[in-house]
């Protein structure tokens, strides 16, 4: 087995130093690629970032989805609204994203389920909001993600959806509710990101949770429970890599840290290091 390190430009959000100055840090640390924040750019933009990248070997694994908090725009990203102009803005917004992963080369962009606010009440004990209710909900986004995955074939690129934690939202929470939105859409583009940070919310098992839904696995996110590089907190990460080893995944795994100004250098020299142990140690 052989990984592939990548790392999210949305941790680098309160860092204020040039990709120039980045860039070459991350290659040194032994990063593979870098995963773009799925934002507007114009396209001399974005030919400069691709001039840079290709100047320091470094490659874009994909594109992450800015969708819930994130920022004013995200809110309106809602792929389970029912009002027919916020889908057609988060349609529109999933297609410029698959475009502009495209444009740089990148493998896939990772879709969450978001609904309206007001219209489902918050269920943070997942006993609110009745199983039956959540699969109602969701299922009206079937055709939805049919259509953007297809594009998203069409353009070279994987769509994966990413479950988020119960305080995100209580639609797609787990491996399992991504399972089996995945096998309901039924199309061969449409896979699954797993994210450790909501894992641990959700999960059961890590390892039970990868195995569940390894034919679909097409990204990890990597972070502690701390939000920070992993080995900063109590994440069993020796066991999420021996079940990614026993699986033979051999895809993007993405470091999505918060970031600390000062000691950001070390966490991602120390994190991967961590990470690339534990690799080395279950593989043999």
């Amino acid at each position: 087995m052989e990984m592939k390190y990548s790392v999210t430009l949305s941790s680098f959000i309160e860092i204020f130093e040039s990709l120039t100055q980045a860039l070459p840090m991350l290659k040194q640390l032994g990063y593979d690629a870098i995963e773009v924040i799925g934002e507007d750019n114009s396209r001399k933009e974005l030919d400069s970032f691709i001039e840079t990248l290709t100047s320091y070997d470094l490659k874009v694994s994909g594109v992450t989805g800015m969708w819930g908090n994130f920022n004013s725009m995200a809110g309106s990203r809602r792929l389970l609204s029912v009002d027919i102009g916020v889908l057609k803005t988060a349609k529109k917004y999933v297609i410029r994203c698959i475009e502009l992963c495209r444009q740089l080369g990148g493998q896939e962009f990772n879709i969450c389920l978001f609904a309206d606010p007001g219209t489902t009440m918050p269920d943070i004990n997942h006993r609110v909001l009745s199983h039956e209710h959540k699969l109602k909900v969701v299922e009206k986004s079937f055709p939805i993600l049919r259509s953007l995955s297809n594009y998203a074939r069409d353009h070279g690129v994987l769509l994966l959806l990413e479950p988020l934690n119960r305080y995100a939202t209580p639609f797609c929470c787990t491996a399992a509710d991504a399972l089996h939105i995945c096998n309901a859409v039924d199309s061969p583009n449409l896979g699954i990101l797993l994210d450790t940070f909501h894992m641990n919310i959700e999960e059961n098992s890590f390892s039970h949770a990868i195995e569940l839904v390894k034919d679909f696995l097409f990204n990890m996110h990597f972070a502690d429970n701390n939000r920070k590089m992993p080995g900063s907190g109590h994440l069993d990460f020796r066991s999420i890599m021996k079940t990614l080893n026993e699986i033979d995944y051999q895809r993007y795994i993405s470091f999505e840290p918060t970031l600390e100004q000062i000691s950001y250098h070390d966490s991602l020299r120390e994190g991967i290091a961590y990470i690339k142990g534990l690799e080395n140690i279950s593989a043999s």
